[in-house]
């Protein structure tokens, strides 16, 4: 076994640090992908290494900005947007909805398979995000429990995400690194069949098992609508409640008034019945979304919108859609109305026109480590958040106003506005939707978004086209077609993917050219001597499952695969299962919340908790690990 020079031992220890910060988790992935971007080129730049005659050129670490799997992921991105902002599997996806309210047990089988194969194909996020909403409500309709459906569905879909070389971004990352190395080529389908079977005793165990395991957590059946949020009730001037006694507010809400505090000018009040009450002042209420609407109503007052800085005309139509929602009296008929509201006929119910919704701050938000004054939701979408739903509770928010409290993700947000700017604040990727009445724009575009995905699948499985450049013409369709505007498309785009892509490429780089991978490998394969390939590659795909848990899938995958093909290299054997071990391990992400994205969606929508996930994953990781491992084994003779 060669020594390691000195390159390979800097590079070593850089991947060594880059593991461990993804580890802690302290740095967003963005700026650990920038560090390493800047980091390696400026390391070989300051010591060169040279290869034979020739120095490595530093400028070779951001070749992973032109890589084809690189535009491949971009593109796809925007098909998986084409896919939700169309609706195009809404239909579906609600009559499964509709099937968990008649026959809950079956239901849940169809939810399972549909997830998986719908994920093999659409990027699992699209898929999670539009069942989530379409579950919830069909779990509330039939009074059964949510938690026992939202894990087992999140985990269908991470199933079929690795079924197919699309299905994750980790997938393409894998099997590019394996082609950029020389050592495999994988079609679209080429391990489909070994996912499929171990899939079966999988999904048989998230069908049968999983929602037994799940009996016991608490999670309310109208979970997202009982919920107690923050708000903000303002004290206008010249307003009813200037100059009264605070008292009689309490009076005027039948003594439902749950005041948390009151705030005049930057002092927090004592909420004595005898204070009066003055313009400018803020009384912080904490109560359910109906609760709060009725309170807004009684007192004859608005709900403040968060923080959003307006000019005076968006003030105005503000604060005129939300009087629209107070309930005032029909002088003709003496009967109660809704202010605003459209009259459609007699047998039909009135249509507001403006609504109240909730959206859950996802991982991918702007909203993520801001506040929403800075975002000003209000100017950007007419639509104002009058409610916070924090998803931890911590001293320091009680002594900031919601407008500047730094939301995380699993926050929720009380959203109120026309459907039209809350669906596009959903749109443009400021939350999740956690309400069945909204439905998803652009559905007369639908049919050419599946038929547009169906050609691209068709033409990389038969490798008619590569797929980066199928993914790149069917995103122009989508454009051409008006499926998508351009800010979707770029919506689609996350930076911190590209970043992560080119980063993680350009590390396996490194760490191929200066020996370190190939010093990894025969450490390992030295300490699985005596256990045989097969063993070797379950090994390699329990310890890639196990990283994933805890680091950027990704990032896992970026350094696995050219240790993997190493290690075949150092056993005398084919690569391709090795590659496999690695693509398999990195999609085996079920024990913790930080797994993956759409745990921590699951996670918030269902409210589990960290054991949730290890109770219910960990037997599911080793069911896929170990049909994985044997037919591996079985496939390439090991």
């Amino acid at each position: 076994m060669t020594d390691l020079n000195p390159h390979g031992v800097a590079v070593l220890a850089f991947a060594v640090i880059v593991f461990a910060t993804f580890i802690l988790d302290r740095l967003p992935i963005a700026t650990v992908s920038l560090a390493i971007l800047a980091l390696l080129p400026t390391g070989f730049a300051v010591f060169p290494m040279r290869i034979g005659s020739e120095s490595v050129d530093p400028m070779r670490f951001f070749a992973g900005f032109g890589h084809p799997a690189l535009v491949a992921i971009a593109a796809l991105m925007v098909l998986g947007q084409g896919i939700v902002v169309t609706g195009a599997l809404e239909p579906l996806a609600r009559t499964l909805a509709g099937w968990v309210a008649a026959r809950p047990r079956l239901a849940l089988l169809a939810v399972l398979l549909g997830a998986a194969g719908a994920s093999g194909v659409v990027n699992d996020t699209p898929v999670v995000v539009l069942l989530i909403p379409l579950l919830l409500a069909a779990a509330r309709r039939a009074k059964a429990p949510v938690a026992a459906m939202l894990l087992p569905m999140n985990y269908a879909v991470l199933i079929g995400g690795m079924s197919t070389a699309i299905g994750t971004s980790t997938n393409l990352i894998v099997v590019a690194i394996a082609a950029e190395l020389g050592a495999a080529s994988f079609s679209l389908f080429s391990f489909f069949p070994l996912v499929a079977l171990a899939a079966l005793p999988g999904l048989a165990y998230l069908w049968l098992v999983a929602p037994k395991l799940l009996s016991k957590v608490e999670t309310p059946l109208d979970h997202l609508s009982d919920d107690a949020f923050d708000a903000e009730l303002h004290v206008e001037p010249e307003s009813w409640l200037d100059g009264r006694p605070l008292s009689e507010a309490f009076a005027a809400t039948g003594y439902r008034l749950q005041l948390r505090s009151l705030v005049r000018g930057s002092r927090s009040m004592m909420p004595m019945p005898t204070l009066v009450l003055r313009a400018g002042d803020r009384l912080v209420l904490r109560d359910t979304a109906t609760n709060l609407k009725e309170i807004e109503g009684s007192l004859k007052a608005s709900l403040h919108g968060s923080g959003d800085d307006v000019d005076d005309d968006a003030k105005k139509k503000a604060d005129s859609r939300a009087a629209e929602t107070v309930e005032g009296e029909d002088k003709e008929t003496g009967t109660g109305v809704e202010k605003g509201s459209v009259e459609k006929g007699s047998d039909e119910e009135a249509v507001p026109t403006a609504v109240v919704a909730q959206l859950i701050v996802t991982p991918q938000s702007p909203l993520v480590g801001r506040s929403v004054r800075s975002e000003r939701i209000a100017e950007r979408y007419s639509a104002k958040v009058v409610g916070l739903r924090p998803r931890v509770e911590h001293d320091a928010w009680r002594r900031e106003g919601l407008a500047d409290r730094s939301l995380v993700a699993g926050d929720i947000l009380l959203v109120q506005g026309e459907p039209d700017a809350i669906r596009a604040a959903q749109r443009e990727g400021i939350g999740l939707l956690l309400d069945e009445r909204f439905t998803l724009p652009r559905q007369d575009k639908a049919a050419l978004a599946l038929v547009t995905l169906a050609v691209v699948i068709v033409l990389a499985a038969t490798k008619m086209l590569p797929i980066s450049l199928a993914a790149l013409c069917g995103a122009l369709v989508l454009l051409l077609g008006r499926c998508l505007s351009w800010q979707d498309a770029t919506q689609a785009i996350a930076v911190k993917v590209v970043l992560l892509v080119a980063a993680s490429l350009a590390l396996g780089d490194a760490m191929e050219i200066t020996g370190a991978t190939a010093w990894l490998a025969g450490q390992l394969a030295q300490a699985s001597q005596g256990l045989g390939p097969a063993a070797a590659a379950a090994l390699l795909m329990g310890l890639m499952g196990l990283a994933t848990n805890f680091v950027s899938n990704n990032a896992a995958a970026a350094i696995g695969t050219p240790l993997g093909i190493a290690l075949a290299n150092s056993l005398g054997v084919p690569a391709e299962p090795f590659v496999l071990a690695v693509l398999f391990g990195c999609n085996l992400c079920y024990l913790t919340p930080m797994g993956y994205q759409t745990n921590l969606l699951v996670m918030n929508a269902a409210g589990y908790r960290f054991g949730d996930f290890l109770r219910v994953g960990a037997p599911l990781f080793l069911i896929m690990w170990a049909g994985l491992s044997v037919l591996l084994a079985w496939r390439y003779g090991l």
